[in-house]
């Protein structure tokens, strides 16, 4: 299984519409260290500790820093949710390239 990829300025389109959810799959120090501002923090290594079923919005994406991580763990997230589920291209990093704004620490 894999998840949709979608580019970063369709995920800002989406989100400023409230039709998405973005879900920040990295860790807590990363996430700490920079972030977008409107994702939500669920870390893999914490996903079971999450109830991500029922987002309740039309299009949930997954981002990490770059990619990967989303990649590698695509049947795990999408077994999580119940939603349309997409991967934001490059993580934050796309979303950095983009031109789109982080938080930073």
């Amino acid at each position: 299984m894999s998840l949709k990829p979608v580019d970063a300025a369709t995920v800002k389109k989406w989100i400023d519409a409230g039709d998405a959810v973005l879900v920040d799959v990295r860790e807590r120090n990363e996430h700490a260290a920079e972030h977008i501002a409107e994702a939500k923090l669920v870390p893999l290594s914490e996903l079971d500790k999450h109830d991500i079923k029922n987002l309740g919005k039309k299009h949930v994406i997954f981002h990490c820093k770059g990619g990967m991580r989303t990649t590698a763990n695509a049947v795990r997230l999408a077994t999580a949710c119940d939603a349309e589920l997409f991967e934001l291209t490059g993580g934050i990093e796309g979303w950095k390239k983009a031109g789109l704004p982080i938080k930073s620490a």
